[in-house]
């Protein structure tokens, strides 16, 4: 028994020596500017003596053996102290709300293997969170939250079986958060950018300060797009009448969206050689030829399509549709002229003429909400404006063309770039696609003003906190609502 005593009391008396170790290094280690471990001396050796430490606290009074060591808001400064392996029973360490900086050792839990609660919040910690943590077994709360912690969350901590509080907020973190953490508190993983999953948004979705410059870059780009959208489509629509190469023949798809545009300008002259019986205007040919309908074809050729027209009261005439024409217009009109006047029994006279795309490239409010369509379709499908797909039959389409295409057979969704769906705001970018389309319809007049269009990008913005307004702006451009073309 005197034995079994004597053997109890040097291993309490060796634990004791070690705390003490443990708590002189601590000192000696950190900077301690407002000397708040002062009071530490060490002279003393009564039995419990560092028990009356401030920050510490003890098994129980009649050793010195720590329990907690609890050092918060003393705006020490240095690293973690390596002397804390010397304090083998201790469960609580709390250095939050100082100046510590470095790195977190690795070798915690192998110094501290009964730890219950580590809190290294609000300091300057940086590198990575050591995978080695998730064998501190008795680990019920870790808070390393407010620091300058990067890389990503150890999948190791999953094997924390007792963790109930876990708080990394507010540091560098990235990657994906483990599966373990799917049901804790979605504030202890906030301020970290890189950061994503259970708790926080799914990986890979569209973040709302993403979709707000998205959102804000429409609503700035339709008070500022007038200029820059006529440029852009008075560009536009030289680079098209140079480039586009008509196909061999027509009277299918093609001419109906043909037929469509030019219906809907009014600029658009029949010049004739003689003083007519009849005026013949455009719509009167339109109507003669069904809209220049592929029943009414005549003849197909190289050079172009040629229609039977029936006027209203019984004169027939033939229309050709030139397929292609690289004269300019005065020089067109030049070699129309010439033709007109030749007369000969074999030939059927020339009566008039119609080239009607130059003649209606005329600046309008409407024409820039055009170009400002067109901008907004780049933006949505990720496309250039010239020449993004191929038609059925062999014909090239350009943006517009393309996105009325799809719209019209009902998957309008395939338009919108592959790199935006999926992420969350499917419908708002739906919106956004919807008011490109009803930017670039054939017929002006049916063309939203540029107001409607600022007041629908402006309603989208208002539910992501991204509205700006102009009080101004309604009273420059209220007036398009009454434009025509």
């Amino acid at each position: 028994m005197a034995t079994q005593m004597s053997f109890s009391g040097f291993v309490s008396s060796a634990v004791a020596e070690d705390d003490i170790k443990c708590l002189e290094g601590v000192k000696k280690s950190v900077n301690d500017p407002q000397g708040k471990l002062s009071s530490w001396s060490f002279a003393n050796s009564s039995i419990g003596f560092i028990c009356k430490f401030v920050g510490v606290t003890c098994w129980n009074d009649r050793e010195n053996r720590i329990l907690n060591l609890e050092l918060r808001e003393m705006t020490l400064s240095g690293q973690v102290p390596e002397s804390l392996k010397y304090c083998r029973s201790m469960q609580k360490l709390d250095l939050s709300a100082n100046s510590l900086s470095g790195t977190i050792p690795a070798q915690i839990c192998t110094w501290l293997p009964y730890i219950v609660t580590l809190d290294l919040s609000n300091n300057d910690f940086s590198g990575s969170i050591p995978p080695d943590l998730g064998n501190c077994t008795y680990l019920n709360n870790l808070i390393l939250s407010n620091n300058h912690l990067s890389g990503s969350i150890p999948y190791e901590l999953s094997k924390l079986s007792r963790l109930k509080k876990f708080s990394i907020a507010d540091n560098e973190l990235s990657g994906t958060v483990p599966f373990y953490f799917e049901g804790f508190d979605k504030g202890d993983f906030g301020g970290n950018n890189g950061l994503c999953g259970r708790p926080l948004d799914k990986c890979g979705q569209l973040s709302k300060k993403n979709l707000a410059i998205i959102i804000a870059a429409g609503v700035f780009g339709a008070a500022a797009s007038l200029l820059l959208g006529f440029g852009l489509w008075w560009w536009y629509h030289l680079r098209w009448i140079r480039k586009r190469k008509r196909r061999y023949g027509f009277g299918r798809d093609d001419d109906s969206r043909w037929a469509e545009k030019l219906r809907a300008h009014k600029l658009v002259q029949v010049s004739l050689f003689q003083k007519p019986l009849v005026k013949v205007k455009l719509a009167d040919l339109m109507a003669a030829t069904n809209n220049f309908s592929a029943e009414n074809i005549i003849i197909s050729t190289r050079t172009g399509t040629t229609y039977k027209a029936m006027l209203p009261d019984g004169s027939a005439l033939a229309v050709k549709r030139l397929n292609t024409c690289k004269l300019g217009e005065k020089q067109f009109r030049s070699e129309m002229n010439r033709l007109g006047q030749l007369r000969h029994p074999n030939l059927a006279p020339l009566l008039g003429f119609s080239p009607e795309l130059p003649t209606t490239m005329v600046a309008s409010l409407k024409g820039d909400v055009y170009g400002f369509g067109v901008v907004l379709l780049e933006l949505v499908t990720g496309q250039k404006p010239l020449e993004v797909g191929t038609a059925a039959e062999g014909s090239k389409l350009n943006l517009v063309d393309r996105v009325t295409q799809i719209s019209t057979s009902g998957g309008i969704k395939d338009a919108v770039d592959k790199a935006l769906c999926g992420k969350g705001y499917d419908e708002e970018i739906m919106q956004f696609l919807k008011i490109a389309c009803s930017c670039v319809v054939s017929r002006p007049k049916d063309r939203w003003s540029m107001y409607q269009v600022y007041q629908s990008l402006d309603s989208i913005a208002e539910k992501h906190g991204s509205s700006q307004r102009y009080d101004e702006f309604p009273l420059i451009f209220v007036g398009q609502d009454n434009e025509t073309a």
